[in-house]
């Protein structure tokens, strides 16, 4: 289920940001498109706050993009591959 979130969040994130960006930058202050491109932007971001959140009180650790097992992250420490399967994370 996480592996399907993560490739899920990754393909939607990106274009929402774009076009985020491009209406607060195109439209006019204070027009319809331009508070819908800030609400957008926020939105990803508190999105963003709350799945850090989720994961550091769950203290699993992170689940793998590839095979979707957990990988526990260390402070003040770089993992760069996931032990499981291999993968970069």
């Amino acid at each position: 289920m996480w592996a399907r979130f993560r490739k899920w969040k990754h393909a939607v994130a990106l274009p929402l940001a774009i076009g985020a960006g491009l209406l607060m930058r195109r439209e006019p202050n204070g027009s319809a498109l331009s508070n819908a491109g800030i609400i957008i932007a926020v939105a990803l971001g508190l999105t963003y706050v709350i799945e850090e959140v989720v994961w550091g009180l769950r203290r699993k650790g992170r689940p793998c993009a590839s095979c979707g097992r957990f990988v526990r992250l260390r402070s003040f420490s770089v993992r760069t591959t996931c032990p499981h399967c291999g993968a970069p994370l």
